[in-house]
């Protein structure tokens, strides 16, 4: 079985938008032992989306078209399947009836328009959206499947695994092929080390397939095989073991999970809470921990005392400390660290102070000099780092080590 992608848009083919759908919808299909044979990107037009389709479906099994299944006239994905599928559209009573009951949920009046997400080839069972007031739905042109999928993202995302993928495993049946990956995610070693630790599950030739990549300061180790499930499944396990146990603490997660979202998570879970002071980072730190739902619970605040007179008069940082150290420094970090943890009543205190450049270095402290402290109950922990990188990358790499710290200090 092979498959093709159609994503469709006027914003993606002028570049105005960037299509993230056709790869991660390929990624889902990797995943399911489907090869992708092409894809394609079409603008919101009726007649060269309803070729495209036709061409699509000559060349594969299924197709996923993704985008124009929104209420305005250039959403035309519904008219353009009809058109190749030889079909009329139909209205959907029971779809009407959901579009008119969302909206009487939100006390809004529906436009007209909204009614066109109603209508749905002849033929075609419809995919549920539960992200969306679009519903995708799935429908034979030729010999082939399609799935027209809504082409927000997070609704693309939401539909493809909730509907769409059950579906087609139904098509593929019990044996088959599968591809599985399983990335972990490492920080606090080059890529060079990790690599050195576990050379020899990167052979050429060795199944599961082991692999590194590095990105700002993280470095991803994926795992890859493809096979019968229970097989694969439990190579990939048995290298995942091998590996953390090499690895040991700089695994600090899996699958795009980031240092925020574990370190979040850790604190809520053990009900710990935790106060920022910032300087180089300007909030950033405060924002990676806050961008987890529900870190209200844990996150008492944060103080972005950038200016000295800020640190004084926000943290009661001794002015003559200031003086005698300077901002970036061992004492001002662990200073910052423990009145954030004072003033906010919190378990952990965090302190960042640095240089992020491009300017303000000197040979004594130069640029990308960062000095991170967390105080855990009293207990002050401290890490001097001097970051590569643009100013951009400096800041973002002090955050993921601010993070690391609290990581480890929590352990």
């Amino acid at each position: 079985m092979r498959a093709w992608i159609l994503s469709t848009g006027d914003e993606l083919i002028r570049g105005r938008t960037a299509d993230t759908n056709t790869a991660e919808i390929a990624r889902a299909l990797a995943a399911e032992g489907v090869p992708v044979a092409g894809a394609t990107l079409v603008g919101d037009d009726e007649e060269a989306l309803a070729d495209a389709i036709r061409r699509a479906c000559a060349a594969a099994d299924v197709v996923i078209v993704s985008g124009g299944l929104g209420p305005t006239v250039d959403d035309c994905t519904r008219a353009a399947v009809a058109r190749a599928a030889g079909v009329t559209l139909v209205r959907d009573a029971a779809l009407e009836a959901a579009l008119r009951a969302r909206f009487a949920v939100r006390a809004t009046a529906m436009p007209a328009s909204n009614l066109l997400q109603a209508d749905r080839p002849d033929g075609a069972e419809t995919l549920p959206n539960r992200h969306g007031t679009a519903p995708g739905f799935v429908v034979r042109v030729g010999g082939s499947t399609l799935f027209a999928l809504p082409g927000p993202p997070h609704e693309m995302r939401g539909v493809l695994a909730e509907e769409a993928l059950p579906r087609l495993r139904a098509l593929l049946g019990p044996s088959r092929t599968v591809v599985r990956t399983r990335a972990l995610e490492t920080f606090g070693e080059r890529e060079a080390a990790v690599g050195e630790a576990i050379a020899d599950l990167m052979a050429r030739g060795r199944s599961p397939r082991v692999g590194t990549t590095a990105t700002r300061g993280t470095i991803r180790v994926v795992i890859h095989a493809e096979g019968e499930a229970s097989a694969v499944d439990a190579a990939i396990a048995a290298t995942e073991a091998e590996i953390r146990r090499r690895l040991g603490t700089i695994v600090f997660g899996a699958d795009g999970e980031t240092l925020g979202d574990v370190v979040a998570q850790s604190l809520l879970a053990s009900g710990t809470t935790i106060a920022v002071a910032e300087s180089c980072t300007g909030g950033l730190l405060g924002a990676a921990l806050t961008d987890v739902p529900g870190m209200s619970a844990s996150f008492r605040g944060g103080v972005v005392a950038y200016a000295n007179e800020a640190k004084v008069a926000l943290l009661g940082i001794d002015g003559a400390l200031l003086d005698r150290v300077g901002a970036v420094s061992e004492d001002v970090a662990r200073a910052m660290a423990t009145a954030a943890r004072v003033r906010f009543g919190a378990d952990l205190g965090v302190g960042v102070t640095g240089i992020a450049g491009p300017g303000g270095g000197s040979a004594e402290k130069p640029v990308g000099l960062v000095h991170l402290a967390v105080d855990a109950r009293g207990t002050v922990t401290h890490r001097r780092m001097v970051l590569p990188g643009d100013r951009a990358l400096v800041r973002e790499i002090a955050v993921k080590s601010a993070l690391d710290l609290v990581r480890r200090a929590t352990a």
